[in-house]
């Protein structure tokens, strides 16, 4: 069978996570959606259907295929042992739901050229699934994030060996603790007594630091001096990160390097959160928040009390900035300034409440290249190609 994730309705909600990549590379627990399908199911994914800004990058197939023996998945749903038993005994024209939503469908063949909505009524069977978990917006990640953590750590360490951890540290509950190879940690406090911990291979855990499942650490990552890790954290590969940090996902390649406070929080990657920068995860008046809703242009009430930021890829902030609670961060901004910035800005702003401006694209560019390369990953003609389309179709 050949398995293909594609973007349902999910993708515009999911902004401005999504403006850069599809829903299966959204990041949570231990994995990518794509990664953890193909964990699941045990072989890689035939291909992404997403929208054609992003295709070339991400699709794996080209628009003019045609494949037999296919299983379309929904990317905006997380596998689990039940979905995964139900998949693999589908026949042809049978589908998978969730309340009255198609989550994946057996097709005995598949044309790109074709790409008409299914017919609930034509499918043959249809299976309900009773419990699976749903990422329909950026919050949802960060929600979701410490339970997805456990059912990671419990169904990928099952039979596995974690390595030692060398040095003078102090460890609680070391079973539920896993390690991969060549982690330098010294004078560090690993506590699973909450919930597990897994740290993947090259990560540097700084003297001081202190991580407090459940949590995952990226490979290549650093922990500097005195970092302050919370339950429900996951920090992405080369990703450099300091501080005090809850129950928040950092996507791969970005940095909090500094003191500061990031709770309830989503980067994407190549963000840079300069020193001081703090987020409030918390109103004042303790009431649950408002966000802003990219479809309706405006703030709608959601039923969360605790939210920090959702920001997009490239996007960066200068010292001491200090992010209301709630607030949403295009792609590629730049904030600094005086005060509390705006709770909703736009992709590719420059500046702050005071004198807000469009980067010029060239400098968006130059910006994402340098940081890149300082990585050792080279900005693309396919990477430029979707900011610029994103930048001639955004407004501040």
């Amino acid at each position: 069978m050949n398995f293909i994730l594609y973007d349902g309705i999910e993708w515009r909600n999911l902004f401005p996570i999504t403006f850069t990549r599809p829903v299966s590379e959204i990041r949570l627990g231990l994995f990518t959606i794509k990664e953890r399908w193909e964990k699941y199911i045990g072989k890689k994914i035939y291909g992404i259907i997403t929208q054609p800004f992003l295709s070339k990058k991400y699709s794996l197939i080209n628009d003019e295929c045609f494949i037999k023996n296919i299983l379309l998945i929904n990317s905006s749903y997380l596998p689990n042992e039940e979905l995964i038993q139900i998949i693999f005994s589908l026949k042809e024209n049978e589908a998978v739901f969730f309340k009255e939503k198609i989550v994946a469908v057996k097709k005995n063949f598949f044309s790109c050229e074709r790409k008409e909505k299914e017919n609930v009524l034509s499918f043959k069977k249809k299976y309900n699934i009773k419990k699976i978990i749903h990422i329909q917006y950026p919050w949802d990640i960060f929600m979701n994030n410490e339970t997805v953590l456990k059912k990671d750590f419990m169904f990928f360490t099952k039979g596995k060996k974690s390595f030692s951890l060398l040095g003078k540290n102090y460890v609680l509950c070391k079973e539920q603790i896993f390690l991969e190879e060549d982690i330098e940690a010294n004078n560090v406090v690993l506590n699973a007594q909450f919930g597990p911990i897994y740290i993947e291979k090259g990560v540097e855990i700084m003297e001081g630091s202190v991580i407090r499942g459940p949590a995952a650490i990226g490979k290549k990552s650093t922990l500097n001096v005195g970092s302050k890790i919370y339950g429900g954290t996951t920090i992405g590969h080369f990703c450099k990160v300091g501080g005090e940090i809850i129950n928040s996902v950092v996507f791969s390649y970005s940095n909090k390097a500094h003191d500061g406070f990031l709770g309830n929080t989503i980067l994407g990657e190549w963000c840079n959160l300069g020193a001081g920068t703090n987020v409030s995860n918390l109103r004042n008046d303790y009431r649950k928040v408002t966000v802003w809703n990219y479809e309706k242009k405006d703030f709608i009430p959601v039923d969360i009390q605790f939210f920090g930021i959702i920001m997009g890829d490239h996007s960066k902030s200068g010292i001491n900035t200090q992010f209301n609670t709630a607030t949403v961060v295009g792609v590629s901004t730049s904030i600094f300034g005086y005060g509390f910035p705006p709770r909703y800005i736009p992709s590719f702003s420059l500046g702050g409440i005071q004198n807000r401006k469009k980067i010029p694209f060239h400098q968006v560019c130059e910006t994402a290249e340098i940081m890149m390369s300082r990585r050792r990953v080279h900005f693309s003609v396919l990477d430029k190609k979707i900011l610029e389309y994103l930048y001639q179709l955004l407004d501040i």
